[in-house]
Formats: structure tokens, sequence, C-alpha cells
């Protein structure tokens, strides 16, 4: 094999390698998410009212009591990650009003839309 075929197999292990990473973590290449499926106030469910977390989203960030605490946050349709401080938070979608807490890990704890 010659240096243009070594260098054939790298190219295609290369890109195999890249369309494995974005297959593992979700990660939508071709596809446009509906973020608007995200919207609204969801609420932490298994837990006393008074205690319950609670988070608002919105097309310009997340919201948590009336405030915005973030401006950015990514919606991959499947997974919905912000970052607030040094908190990262990662829901992961179970159905169009439920939502899984991932992270932190303190705890994995359903949230449903209010």
């Amino acid at each position: 094999m010659g240096i243009v075929g070594q260098s054939l197999l790298l190219f295609a292990v290369l890109i195999s390698g890249v369309i494995g990473y974005l297959v593992a973590n979700d990660i939508p290449v071709f596809t446009e998410v509906d973020q608007t499926l995200i919207y609204g106030e969801w609420v932490e469910q298994g837990v006393p009212t008074y205690a319950a977390d609670r988070f608002e989203v919105r097309k310009d960030g997340i919201y948590i009591k009336g405030a915005r605490t973030t401006s950015y946050y990514e919606f991959t349709g499947s997974k919905l990650i912000y970052t607030v401080g040094n908190n990262t938070y990662l829901y992961t979608v179970e159905d169009k009003n439920t939502l899984q807490r991932e992270k932190p890990y303190h705890y994995s704890t359903p949230f449903t839309r209010r």
C-alpha cells in the first residue's frame, strides 16, 4: 500500500471517528431542531411543592424565579444543556412534557411542563 492508499485509509478512519462521535453524543448534523418544543416552565416532581426546583425556557434564555440566569442553552431535540455559575444542568427528554434531570449528579429527578 503506497502513500496514497495510506492517506485514503487514514481519511476514512478520521471520518468514521467523527461520525461515530456525533452519533454517540446525539448531536444533530443535518436536521434543524424546533427550539419551541422546549419552551415553557418546568417543575420538579416527587418533592413537596415548596421545595420543587423550577425553571422556564424562553427564546432568550433560562429563567429561574423570573430572572434570566443564562442566555445560552443548547437543545438537541433529546437533551437540554445549560450552565449557571459552575453548575452544568443536563436534562434528557422523556416525552413532550417530561424531562429527566441527569446533572448535577446528586440525584436524578423528573420535571414536567406546567
